[in-house]
C-alpha cells in the first residue's frame, strides 16, 4: 500500500530573500546555429503522431494518436482546427493512428491513405486502408468508406509511415512488429516472407488478384519463391518515417537497439541490416539473406541519440544555407541534424539545433520549410529559427566560485535567495551523500495551473528562466567532496554540468561535455557527460527529478507549509503518494521498497522515460500497474530457470533483483552508482519474499525459506561454520542458489573467515552470472576492472605495456587466444587474417588499437569481406585472393581455399564490416590492453 499524505499549505507572508548573485546563463559550449521556434501557437492538439502538408491545399494535417485527424491552414496566424475524419467510433480498437497520404491526385479520385494500429501482437493489427473524402475545403473523410488493402501484425515497432513516390506508388514502412529486447524475437529483419521489417511498394490506382491494388511489374522480389512481392527494400528494426527528396530519392529513419540510430537512402530490393547487424554492429549475423548489407549513410552513437526520427530534405526560402540537407533529429535527446550528400557519399554533416523536445515527427510545407511535433499531451509545433547567441562568446561560468551559487564555496555557504532542500529518498551514489539547493532569479516563482476534471486535473508547470538546481557530492568518510552538479533552466531547457572539486576542497572546475573518470578512496567515480544527464533529466520525467511534490520534505529548513514564497499556484498539490525513506524500518516493506526503485529506477523506468524493457516503476502506480509482477525478462535471463522480472516468494527467480545486485554488465541503474546499494538489496529481497502470490508455484525448497530468508539463512551459517571445521570446501552447496549465499554476505551474517572463503569460492566459479554477485565484497582493489565498450584510446595508449606479458595473453592458452584463431603470430595460429607476425613494422601503435577496438572503419587492404552468391542460391564469403575473367579464388574462414567459376556467379558484394568481431578489448583491463599493445607493436 502507498502511503498518501495529504498537505495543508497555508503559505506564510513572509518575503523570501532574492537570488542577485547569478551568473549561470547560456551555454559553455558553442551555440548552434538554429533554435526552436513555436508555430501554430493557436492550434491545439492531443498526442500528435504525423504531420504532413496537402497537396495544393495550403492546409496541414495532424493525426492525433487516438484516431482524430485534423487540418489546418498553413498560414502562421491559423486559429481554427477542422475535423479531417475520427476512425474511433469505426474502430474502437484502435490504439494508435500512424500515417496518412494524400493521392497525387486526390482532387480527381478524393482518394486518402490511412495507416492505424490496434493492440499488441494481433497478426493483423495493423491496417492500411483508403478512404475517400465528402468535401474537399475543409478536407473531410466518410469513415464508412474505408477499403482496407493491407494487414501486418501489430507490436512496438509498427512503422507505419506512408508516402507516395515520384513515381505514383505508394511507399509503406513496417517495423518487426516486436518489443524493444531481445533483438527481432520473430527473426523478421531478414526474411522477405512476410511484410514485417520492410518498404513496401504498391499501386493503388489499380486492382488484380482480388485486391485493391496491384504490385508494380519492378517490384524486385515479385519473382522470388516464397517473398512477399509487395517489398521494395528490407532489414529495418522501426522504420520512423520515410520521405522521398527532389531526387527521387528515400530516406528513412530506422530507431536502434543497444548501440545506433540509423539514417538510409533507400535502394530497391536493398537489404539494411536488420537484424543481422544494427550499423556496424553484429547481431544476429547468422540470419542474414544472401543479398549484401546495404550500411546507413549516417549512424549515431547512443551518447548522442536514442531514437531517431526522419525527416525531409530542406528546400525552403528562409535558410539558404541548408538547402539539399537531409533534417532529422531525436526523439530522446532533442537534438535536430543536418546532412549533406552527393549520391555517393555523406558530404557533411552536422548537429545545427539542440532542443528540449520529443521530436517524434517532421513535417514539410509545400514551399519546402521544415517542422517538427514535441510529443506531449498538448502537442506543440515547431519551425528552426536563427539563434541569437551565434557568434558571442561564452560567459558560462568555469569555476564553481563563479556562479554566484554560494557566499563561500569552499564553506559551502549558500548565497541569499539560494535554498537548501532536502527529499525523502535519494538516489543510491556508491555511499555518497548530496546536498541539495534550488535557486529562483529575482522575483521569479515556480507557476503551476491546472486544467480539465477538476476531479483528475491536468497540471502544467513552468519554471522561470535562468532557474537552476544544484547538488554537491561529498565521499562521507572523509567529508571529501567529488562534484557540483548544476542543473539550469534556460527558459526553453533544462541542461546539466558538473564541476570537479580540488584536492583542497576550495572550489570546483567545470568538467567538459564527455565528462571524466577517476577515483574517489580507491573507488572508481564518473562525472556523468552532459548527454548522459539528459538520459535521465528529461521531460517524461519532468526534468528536476528531486524536487517535486513526491520527494519534497523541506526547503530552507522548513517544512513544506512554511516555504517562502516559491511557488505560484498549486505545484505542490499533484502530490498523489509521497515517497518514504527506505531505510526506515518502521515503515511497511512495500512503500520503502517502491519508493527506493522510484528514486533509482523512475527517471528512465516509467511510460515513455526511455528505458528499453517494459515496466514503469514511478512511485504513483499501483504496484500492479507497474508490468513487474510474473512478467517475462526481455533482456535475457542471467542464467536463471524459469525468470520473471519479478518473481513473488522468489528474489533469487527475479531478474529486477539481479540486475540491482550485480555489479558490471547489466548492473542497473546503468547510468548513476557502479556498486549495488546493500541496504537496496537487502529491502529488494525481503519485499519481493514478502508478496503475495496468485498461485504458489512449485520449488525445489520450501516458500517457508524464502519468507523467512533471515532465519534460513542463520541455520545455513551454522551448516558453513560446521564444514569450515571438517575441512569442507564448497561454501554453496549449503544454499540453493548463488543469490541465497550472496545475501548471507550481503547482511553481514558470516564471521571474516567463511565470509573470505565463500566470496573466494563464488569468484572462482568463472560464471559471470556469478561472479558480478560477488566482486562488490572484493576490496577495490581487487576488482577487475575491465574497459569496456567506450574507453578514452588517448589515455590507453598512454599506459606503458609490457611486451612479454601481451604475448602471454595472445598465446593458446591466454586471454586473448581467438587472435590465433584468424591469425599467425610467430608460425603460431591459423593463415585466415593478416599474418601479426611483423604487424608492428607496418602498423603504429595508434593503428593497433584500431584495428582491436574498431576493425570496421580501416579494412586492410586484401582482406574485404566479399558476398558471392551462386545461381544455385548457395553463398560463400571470404577474401578474394584472385581474379579473372573465368573465376575467382576466396579463402573462407575456415581458412581453406575455394575457387569459383564466373559463370556460377549471380552477385558478389564487397561488405561494410570486417570479419573480425568488435569489441575484442572490452573485457580487458586497461593494462591488458596496453601490454597486447606493446606485444603487437614488437613485432618486426
Amino acid at each position: 500500500m502507498h502511503r498518501v499524505f495529504f498537505l495543508c499549505l497555508a503559505f506564510t507572508t513572509a518575503i523570501r530573500a532574492q537570488w542577485t548573485s547569478s551568473h549561470v546563463h547560456g551555454s559553455p559550449e558553442a551555440p548552434k546555429p538554429f533554435i526552436a521556434e513555436q508555430m501554430f501557437a493557436s492550434i491545439p492538439l492531443q498526442d500528435a503522431l504525423e504531420m504532413i502538408a496537402v497537396p495544393g491545399a495550403q492546409r496541414f494535417v495532424a493525426v492525433e494518436k487516438g484516431g482524430k485527424i485534423w487540418s489546418f491552414k498553413d498560414a502562421p496566424d491559423a486559429s481554427a482546427k477542422d475535423l479531417l475524419i475520427d476512425l474511433k467510433p469505426e474502430h474502437p480498437l484502435l490504439q494508435y493512428a500512424y500515417g496518412i497520404a494524400f493521392h497525387p491526385r486526390w482532387k480527381e479520385n478524393g482518394h486518402v491513405f490511412l495507416c492505424y494500429a490496434y493492440g499488441d501482437k494481433v497478426p493483423d493489427g495493423t491496417k492500411l486502408s483508403r478512404f475517400k473524402l465528402t468535401q474537399q475545403e475543409p478536407p473531410v473523410l466518410d469513415p464508412k468508406s474505408e477499403t482496407v488493402l493491407l494487414t501486418w501484425r501489430s507490436g512496438g515497432h509498427n512503422g507505419a509511415s506512408l508516402q507516395f513516390g515520384p513515381d505514383g506508388m505508394l511507399y509503406i514502412s513496417t517495423g518487426d512488429a516486436e518489443v524493444p529486447s531481445p533483438p527481432d524475437p520473430l527473426n523478421t529483419g531478414q526474411d522477405i516472407s512476410d511484410l514485417l521489417s520492410s518498404i513496401l511498394r504498391i499501386d493503388v490506382d489499380h486492382a488484380e488478384n482480388g485486391k485493391a491494388y496491384a504490385i508494380p511489374a519492378d517490384n524486385p522480389f515479385l519473382k522470388t519463391p516464397k517473398a512477399m512481392p509487395e517489398i521494395w527494400a528490407f532489414g529495418f528494426r522501426n522504420p520512423w518515417k520515410i520521405s522521398f527528396d527532389g531526387k527521387g530519392r528515400l530516406w528513412c529513419g530506422d530507431v536502434g537497439w543497444e548501440l545506433w540510430e540509423m539514417i538510409h537512402l533507400v535502394q530497391r530490393g536493398g537489404n539494411h541490416g536488420w537484424s543481422a547487424y544494427e550499423a556496424s554492429q553484429p547481431i544476429k549475423p547468422e540470419t542474414q539473406r544472401p543479398e549484401p548489407i546495404i550500411p546507413p549513410v549516417a549512424a549515431h552513437p547512443h551518447t548522442e541519440a536514442a531514437s531517431i526520427t526522419g525527416g525531409y530534405v530542406y528546400h525552403g526560402p528562409r535558410f539558404p544555407e541548408l538547402s539539399g540537407a537531409y533534417i532529422y533529429g531525436d526523439y530522446e535527446t532533442g537534438k535536430i541534424w543536418a546532412l549533406w550528400h552527393d549520391g555517393k557519399q555523406v558530404t557533411r554533416r552536422e548537429e545545427i539545433a539542440d532542443t528540449p523536445h520529443k521530436i517524434v515527427t517532421f513535417g514539410q510545407s509545400e514551399d519546402g520549410e521544415v517542422y517538427w511535433m514535441n510529443w506531449e499531451n498538448s502537442t506543440r509545433i515547431y519551425r528552426l529559427a536563427p539563434n541569437p547567441a551565434v557568434g558571442k562568446p561564452s560567459q558560462f561560468p568555469r569555476k564553481l566560485s563563479a556562479t554566484g551559487l554560494f557566499s563561500d564555496t569552499a564553506a559551502q555557504t549558500p548565497s541569499a535567495g539560494v535554498l537548501p532542500f532536502e527529499i525523502a529518498e535519494p538516489m543510491w551514489q556508491d555511499g555518497a551523500t548530496a546536498t541539495r539547493y534550488v535557486a529562483l532569479p529575482e522575483g521569479k516563482s515556480i507557476k503551476t495551473t491546472s486544467s480539465g476534471n477538476p476531479a483528475k486535473p491536468n497540471y502544467k508547470v513552468e519554471w522561470p528562466a535562468e532557474s537552476v538546481l544544484a547538488r554537491t557530492i561529498t565521499w562521507p568518510a572523509t567529508q571529501q567532496r567529488i562534484e557540483t552538479q548544476v542543473l539550469h533552466f534556460d527558459g526553453e531547457t533544462w541542461s546539466g554540468y558538473s564541476y570537479r572539486w580540488n584536492d583542497q576542497g576550495t572550489d570546483a572546475e567545470l568538467v567538459d561535455a564527455d565528462g571524466e573518470d577517476f577515483t574517489v578512496q580507491k573507488q572508481p567515480w564518473r562525472i556523468h557527460g552532459r548527454a548522459e544527464c539528459a538520459r535521465c533529466h528529461n521531460n517524461w520525467s519532468s526534468f528536476a527529478l528531486g524536487f517535486q511534490p513526491d520527494q519534497l520534505v523541506s526547503i530552507g529548513g522548513k517544512k513544506l507549509s512554511e516555504s517562502p514564497e516559491l511557488f505560484d499556484g498549486p505545484f505542490l498539490d499533484r502530490l498523489k503518494n509521497h515517497l518514504i525513506s527506505s531505510r526506515d524500518t518502521k515503515a511497511d516493506l512495500e512503500s520503502r521498497a517502491r519508493s527506493w526503485l522510484h528514486a533509482n529506477c523512475a527517471h528512465c523506468h516509467r511510460r515513455h522515460g526511455g528505458g528499453s524493457v517494459p515496466l514503469m516503476v514511478n512511485y504513483d502506480l499501483l504496484t500492479a500497474e507497474t508490468m513487474l509482477i510474473y512478467e517475462k525478462p526481455t533482456r535475457g535471463d542471467l542464467g536463471i530457470k524459469d525468470p520473471a522480472v519479478v518473481h513473488p516468494l522468489a528474489p533469487q527467480r527475479s531478474i529486477l533483483f539481479h540486475r540491482v545486485a550485480r555489479t558490471g554488465s547489466g548492473h542497473m541503474p546503468m547510468i548513476g552508482a557502479r556498486d549495488p546499494d546493500p541496504a537496496g538489496v537487502r529491502l529488494l529481497w525481503d519485499w519481493i519474499s514478502d508478496l503475495p502470490t496468485k498461485n504458489t508455484p512449485a520449488l525445489s525448497y520450501t516458500v517457508e525459506y524464502d519468507r523467512k530468508s533471515r532465519l534460513s539463512f542463520e541455520g545455513a551459517v551454522a551448516l558453513l561454520e560446521a564444514d569450515k571445521q571438517v575441512g569442507g570446501a564448497d561454501p554453496m552447496r549449503w544454499f540453493p542458489t548463488p543469490s541465497h549465499l550472496m545475501m548471507v554476505i550481503n547482511n553481514d551474517l558470516l564471521p571474516p573467515q567463511p565470509r573470505e572463503a565463500s566470496i573466494k569460492a563464488a569468484m572462482a566459479s568463472g560464471d559471470a552470472n556469478i561472479t558480478s554477485l560477488f566482486e562488490r565484497f572484493l576490496p577495490p582493489e581487487q576488482r577487475v576492472k575491465t574497459l569496456g565498450v567506450n574507453f578514452d584510446a588517448k589515455k590507453l595508449l598512454a599506459v606503458q605495456g609490457d611486451a612479454k606479458r601481451g604475448g602471454e595473453l595472445v598465446n593458446m592458452s591466454g586471454k586473448l587466444a581467438t587472435c590465433l584463431a584468424c591469425h599467425i603470430v610467430n608460425g603460431i595460429g591459423r593463415d585466415f587474417g593478416p599474418d601479426l607476425s611483423k604487424a608492428g613494422a607496418r602498423l603504429t601503435r595508434e593503428q593497433i588499437l584500431e584495428s582491436l577496438h574498431k576493425p570496421s572503419k580501416n579494412i586492410a587492404k586484401g582482406y574485404e569481406t566479399w558476398l558471392v552468391t551462386l545461381k544455385d542460391g548457395s553463398v560463400q564469403s571470404g577474401f578474394v585472393t584472385h581474379s579473372d575473367e573465368g573465376a575467382i579464388t576466396l579463402k573462407i574462414p575456415t581458412g581453406q581455399s575455394q575457387t569459383i567459376k564466373r559463370d556460377q556467379i549471380k552477385n558478389q558484394q564487397p561488405q561494410p564490416v570486417s570479419l573480425m568481431p568488435e569489441g575484442l578489448l572490452q573485457s580487458m583491463t586497461e593494462q591488458e590492453a596496453a601490454d597486447i599493445i606493446a606485444f603487437l607493436a614488437g613485432l618486426r
